[in-house]
């Protein structure tokens, strides 16, 4: 039996890869745009907009990705949702960002307006901003003990602001850190 012919299965939750093509479409078209798309997922985790752009610069027509995109979300392997969660957790890892900066990455990402406010919303509800942000920028000071006051301000307030952080709650934590250190 030729796997083409293969009824689709699903036995334990599990569902296979292979299934049967529509009409119209060219099997090894969707072969090729599933393999390539396995590849990329293997490098890194991506959105189903983000796999689309990818796939599209690939040459591939846009018929051919929508069948592979949902046969990827069908079986599991492309979550948007899931996507963007650790993409949220990865930022937060890295340095305390405002809910503004984390949207606009999303968004590059091709995450959803939608999905990217209840993601953003979900993750900060499990983190203190303030005083991760406060502890941020003590650590940030101590790396750097040679900067008179004025200096430190000027560049603890432009870093904040570039991790997205409104002007209240940069100068807020920025005079209380840096009044902190005398």
């Amino acid at each position: 039996m030729r796997p083409d012919t293969l009824p689709s299965m699903e036995i334990d939750g599990f569902v296979p890869l292979d299934e049967a093509i529509p009409e119209g479409l060219d099997p090894d078209a969707i072969a090729r745009a599933k393999a390539s798309a396995l590849r990329m997922l293997r490098a890194r985790d991506r959105t189903p907009a983000g796999l689309a752009d990818r796939l599209r610069k690939k040459g591939i027509d846009e018929p051919v990705i929508a069948h592979v995109i949902a046969r990827l979300e069908a079986v599991g392997l492309l979550d948007e949702r899931a996507t963007a969660g650790r993409i949220v957790r990865t930022e937060l890892r890295k340095a305390p960002a405002s809910e503004r900066l984390l949207k606009m990455k999303l968004r590059r990402e091709g995450v959803t307006d939608a999905v990217a406010s209840e993601v953003v919303a979900e993750e900060l509800a499990a983190v203190d901003l303030t005083e991760a942000v406060e502890e941020e920028a003590r650590r940030w000071l101590q790396r750097r003990p040679g900067l008179d006051a004025e200096t430190a301000k000027r560049r603890l307030a432009g870093r904040l602001a570039r991790r997205g952080f409104g002007g209240d709650v940069v100068w807020g934590v920025v005079n209380r850190v840096v009044g902190e250190r005398g």
